[in-house]
């Protein structure tokens, strides 16, 4: 069976060259565990490849199952897509999986009607149980966990499928299958791009023990933390290593630092390979000592999700953190030698957000002067608690626009929170990523700190962006 795998194009805001954009890893997954069951499979991604080639691709490559991930901003891409794979051929076999898809099965189903099955959850296991089935062509699909499907005109959503345990039986995601240079374009994470460096993308762990109540992490991977062991993680590095010669690692997991040994052994590997690396954190599990052990053995970068500058609002947003372990991880980051240190804030992050509690927001990243600024305006993502609060108390259609559902752009997730309107929040991210990249104290903060070619080209590639986005947007 030839299996075509498919990253749809996203939003047009997630395609500026001033957002990240990432090898699809997921796929990567996927593919290696079908290919190890002996399938032939290719794949391709939208986003760094034209849509007008899709006809081409299946003329010449004749798929007979093609497999879809998808975002939420982007499911109408998809089912775009969906619908001129069935106009090409009826007869292949159109399948959907990603975190909207498993948020929304049912609801997905209806939606694309031109879609054969659904698969909810961590798909790794799922997706070789239901190749296997239709390879044998066999129809007994009631008996596979995490699938939906159609029988006789109904939808049919069986049992969720059990996590699983041990993730180092997952094969290596397969990097093969796309040149890495054709992500070269954007960079992989603020302040370091393909264009300079050779770079991975890794994930060393899945799932997330907080319940931030804006967070779809949780979809499918749930609350429970799975740790890869060290030797199978340094085991896809070295390969990478040898394969693509990279020299920098970009770890992409949520909470990096929750297994603190886990850290330490691989700050010493490292070292030993004179790799450059980074990773997200949270500002309450990081001190200074493994700050320091980090930025000795090569990091280069931490990120915090700070998300609120008001207490109050933190609290509400389950978000487990406090003004104060902001502040203290944030110097602490600096002091170690860590070269960027980025901080991310959502506005609008709960329903009671008001201009209060976002001056609070704009007081807290003027002391904190991180490095790098994300402003973010919050998406009540389906499966998340604010998602069920914002259609509770009607300040969310039944039926959103889910093209409109990206953290940046002027576009237009909802119309109002219970204090601000759409418009309101939309105008304050512009103003306040204007105003701090533009300010005199961020700018020579930088200037002092440059200590490579490599950062000048980057920096004066992002301040051109800056002026074209910020300064010289008409609107």
């Amino acid at each position: 069976m030839r299996i075509l795998l498919i990253q749809p194009n996203s939003t047009k805001e997630v395609n500026k060259e001033y957002v990240s954009l990432q090898y699809p890893i997921n796929l990567g997954y996927i593919a290696a565990v079908l290919k190890k069951e002996g399938y032939e499979v290719k794949l391709v991604d939208f986003n760094v490849t034209s849509l007008k080639k899709l006809n081409n691709i299946i003329f010449k490559y004749k798929p007979e199952l093609i497999g879809i991930t998808s975002m939420t901003s982007s499911i109408y891409n998809t089912m775009n897509i969906i619908s001129k794979i069935k106009k090409i051929d009826k007869k292949i076999i159109t399948v959907l999986g990603g975190v909207h898809a498993s948020a929304l099965p049912i609801k997905t189903m209806e939606e694309i009607k031109d879609l054969d099955f659904l698969v909810f959850g961590e798909g790794e296991k799922i997706i070789v149980e239901l190749v296997n089935e239709l390879k044998n062509k066999k129809s007994s699909f009631s008996k596979i966990k995490g699938i939906v499907f159609r029988k006789k005109g109904r939808i049919i959503k069986n049992k969720p499928r059990e996590l699983i345990e041990d993730l180092n039986t997952i094969p290596y995601p397969d990097r093969n299958l796309l040149p890495l240079k054709l992500y070269a374009k954007q960079h992989v994470s603020r302040g370091f791009s393909r264009r300079e460096m050779k770079i991975i993308e890794i994930i060393t762990s899945r799932g997330c023990p907080n319940h931030c109540i804006f967070c779809a992490g949780h979809i499918n991977y749930g609350h429970r933390v799975r740790f890869r062991s060290y030797e199978n993680i340094v085991g896809e590095i070295t390969e990478c290593i040898r394969k693509y010669n990279i020299t920098h690692v970009s770890i992409e997991d949520d909470t990096f630092i929750l297994n603190k040994e886990l850290v330490r052994k691989l700050c010493i590997f490292f070292k030993q390979k004179k790799l450059t690396w980074n990773c997200n954190a949270r500002v309450n599990n990081v001190n200074y000592d493994l700050l320091k052990l980090m930025a000795k053995s090569g990091c280069k970068k931490i990120a915090f999700g700070v998300e609120s500058g008001n207490s109050e609002i933190l609290k509400k947003i389950k978000k487990g953190i406090t003004v104060e372990q902001a502040i203290k991880a944030v110097r602490d980051s600096k002091k170690a030698g860590i070269r960027y240190v980025e901080c991310d804030f959502i506005l609008g992050s709960h329903p009671d957000e008001t201009l209060k509690t976002i001056n609070d927001s704009i007081n807290l990243i003027y002391k904190l002067m991180p490095d790098f600024l994300a402003i973010s305006v919050m998406c009540p993502y389906p499966g998340t608690e604010i998602y069920q609060m914002m259609i509770k108390n009607k300040l969310l259609t039944k039926n959103p626009d889910w093209s409109q559902f990206s953290h940046f752009g002027d576009l237009e997730r909802y119309e109002k929170l219970n204090y601000l309107t759409s418009e309101q929040i939309v105008n304050l991210q512009n103003k306040i990523m204007k105003k701090y990249y533009g300010s005199k104290k961020y700018i020579f903060s930088q200037l002092k700190q440059i200590s490579s070619l490599n950062e000048i080209k980057y920096f004066f590639k992002m301040a051109f962006f800056y002026l074209m986005e910020f300064v010289l947007k008409k609107k």
